[in-house]
């Protein structure tokens, strides 16, 4: 016990201070809550405040915390990469001044840079081991550097998450249908669900038939539940497999699931509601990108999206100018991983690309309430011209049933009020038309088109990135 003690103490002033964690300590915690939660049971209500950032309730002493990480981030991305050595020195802003008060002199780092100069943003103190990619669907993949200690460090972090929030115990098996391309990512899931103990099946982006077989097949394995009992993919690969199951025939009690976590696009009420139909479990919305590992968000039940600002600095910001966006307007979210979780890849106020709603400075009245928010993500920057968002034009074509799964349509004409060419049978025009209405989705026409190659400019999605299986599926 007191070994246990000495562990949590040494995490928690790591948080409060700043360093550089002790991973082989943070690994033997993974252990104790495992043999604690075997003795006593599950945590309960108030699981979450556990986990970094949530048992500091003060806004003082909150943001001097994010004062003395922002500064020490600052301050070794300038010491230590090319990119922001350079930066510094050309605009002679001296960074050890850089605070919060401060951060506006600094500039913004937009996503070309670093796919343009990714080296320049490497740490020359860093050790890196692996390359990851994007997935590149919104264009040329951005490459990141990570070492050992941030893979490692990812991993127990999300295992830490897994036990306390998301309730994996040993008997659970998750399943993952992402691509094989989103490295880091299968590389942490399947480190932390070892470190739980859980079982871990890589199906990637098959067939939807394939992998509602699996998920399916009973497991018949020692230890663990009759079937899998947790799904992560995307939005638009589950929208897929919602509506095979539905072509098919697939009931919940055909499966074993007990929740489906998805990020890396929008997830729309609408297809929400589906998923529910279907597999009858809970779906929770997960933010997170390559650049920022191990920093991620989550969608709470009253629609805000909530951000991990103990393991980095969030904004939001004009979609064109280096200034905060008002309250209620949509801006881009800008993002300073701290450098506790970082240490090879730096960055400082990066542009990720992704468009949210700035909400009010007030109390969020929800469950992680005690979180920094926005709105959930409305759209990329790249796409958006000031008209309709790409969440309000989702909700009303994944709404009308009869709209193929995954959802494909493309903007012409006015930025302001534009056509909406639509895959989509013909015979769903009018209703189409008459949610587009009782949504106030401002477009001028909706025209329908029969394939997603007659639509006026490709329209790609994460379930494009198709793997090829010599399996069949049964159905």
């Amino acid at each position: 016990m007191l070994a246990t003690a000495a562990r949590q103490l040494r995490y928690v002033a790591t948080v409060l201070r700043g360093g550089r964690f002790d991973v082989d300590a943070l690994r033997k915690m993974v252990i104790d809550l495992r043999q604690t939660l075997d003795e006593l049971g599950e945590p309960g209500e108030g699981a979450d405040e556990m986990l970094p950032g949530s048992g500091v309730d003060d806004p003082e002493i909150r943001r001097a915390m994010a004062d003395r990480r922002l500064r020490q981030a600052i301050r070794q991305a300038a010491e230590h990469t090319a990119y922001y050595r350079l930066w510094f020195e050309e605009h002679g802003v001296d960074p050890s001044r850089i605070g919060l008060d401060q951060l506006h002199q600094v500039a913004t780092t937009p996503k070309s840079a670093l796919r343009g100069a990714g080296p320049a943003f490497i740490s020359d103190k860093s050790e890196p081991v692996l390359m990851a990619q994007t997935t590149g669907t919104t264009g040329t993949p951005t490459v990141v550097w990570f070492s050992r200690y941030e893979l490692d460090l990812s991993a127990v972090l999300s295992a830490i998450s897994y036990l306390m929030v998301g309730g994996v115990r040993e008997h659970h098996v998750s399943m993952s249908c992402v691509s094989s391309r989103a490295t880091v990512g299968l590389i942490s899931v399947q480190r932390a669900l070892g470190l739980v103990g859980a079982g871990f099946v890589a199906q990637g982006l098959v067939d939807p038939g394939i992998a509602l077989d699996r998920l399916a097949t009973p497991l018949h394995l020692p230890g663990k539940a009759p079937h899998i009992t947790d799904l992560y993919t995307v939005p638009s690969y589950l929208g897929a497999l919602v509506q095979r199951a539905e072509q098919d025939g697939w009931q919940a009690r055909d499966f074993g699931l007990r929740q489906i976590l998805t990020g890396a696009e929008i997830l729309t009420d609408a297809l929400r509601e589906r998923v529910r139909e279907v597999f009858d479990v809970p779906v929770s919305d997960v933010y997170g990108m390559t650049e920022l590992v191990p920093t991620t968000g989550l969608v709470c039940t009253r629609q805000h999206l909530h951000l991990a600002s103990e393991q980095a600095h969030f904004e939001v910001l004009d979609r064109n100018a280096d200034t905060p966006a008002e309250v209620g307007e949509i801006g881009e979210l800008v993002a300073t991983p701290y450098a506790p979780y970082r240490d090879t890849t730096l960055l400082v106020r990066y542009r990720t690309g992704d468009l949210v709603r700035r909400l009010p400075d007030e109390p969020y009245g929800c469950e992680l309430a005690q979180l920094p928010a926005t709105s959930p993500i409305v759209g990329r920057a790249k796409h958006f011209t000031g008209g309709p968002t790409a969440r309000d034009i989702l909700e009303v074509l994944q709404g009308v049933r009869e709209v193929p799964l995954p959802t494909r349509y493309a903007l012409t004409g006015d930025p302001l009020k534009p056509d909406l060419h639509v895959v989509a049978p013909g015979g769903v025009l009018g209703r189409i038309e008459d949610l587009a209405t009782a949504r106030s989705l401002q477009v001028a026409d909706i025209v329908l088109v029969d394939e997603a190659r007659d639509l006026p400019e490709p329209c790609r999605v994460r379930a494009d990135l198709y793997e090829h299986s010599f399996e069949t599926s049964r159905s």
